[in-house]
């Protein structure tokens, strides 16, 4: 089956959402069954909504942590890399919209990177509700040139990893604790597992646990 690029896949969602539907499905293929994805996905985004909405009216006046204590939980190494820039951060403030970020990059001898961003999305809760929208869908894409799904690292630590496999490139997202998202990124790479023992070196839980 020809794949199915991520645009395509969201355009109809709402469609799907609106027909609902009680059947639950876990582990959902793209390539075999994207009309299970896609309700699976609605489902999820409507559920997300609502938690968030709720969130949101909860921390009205909250603000994200500034991009100088965030810069904190950033890794200081990675094995095999140096540091090849230093941490930077920002910090924005939108009437009731607050967020901020970190981000650090590492290379190695071969001139291979590994980039990490860490986001505060609190008060900010929308723009984290759809990024975070299909992890808990089950939902996966495997073909011949990339190869992407959902993963859990632990309790309020959901994402998605992502590898092109021709070019090596691949990407491990985290959502933690409704709240924050963390971004690693690498070049030559055969799989996501070293993004994700990176990931694993970080203090997540201590992040999942920040209301």
């Amino acid at each position: 089956m020809k794949k199915l690029s991520l645009l395509v896949v969201a355009f109809p969602i709402m469609l799907f959402t609106s027909c609902g539907g009680d059947k639950k499905e876990e582990n959902i293929d793209v390539e075999k069954n994207p009309l299970g994805a896609l309700m699976k996905m609605g489902e999820n985004m409507k559920e997300n909504a609502e938690k968030m909405e709720k969130k949101a009216k909860d921390h009205k006046n909250a603000k994200a942590i500034h991009y100088e204590e965030l810069i904190k939980f950033l890794p200081e190494s990675v094995s095999g890399y140096e540091i090849a820039k230093e941490p930077k951060g920002a910090s924005m403030d939108m009437g009731e919209m607050s967020y901020s970020s970190a981000e650090v990059r590492f290379e190695n001898d071969k001139g291979d990177r590994i980039k990490i961003i860490l986001l505060d999305y609190n008060a900010a809760y929308s723009m984290y509700s759809v990024a975070t929208a299909m992890w808990a869908s089950g939902f996966k894409i495997d073909t011949s040139e990339e190869l992407g799904q959902s993963i859990n690292l632990g309790e309020n630590i959901n994402g998605w990893e992502s590898l092109r496999k021709k070019q090596k490139d691949a990407s491990v997202v985290l959502g933690l604790g409704d709240r924050f998202l963390l971004t690693i990124e690498g070049n030559n790479q055969k799989d996501c597992e070293f993004l994700k023992e990176v990931a694993k070196s970080m203090d997540l839980s201590k992040l999942a646990s920040i209301e």
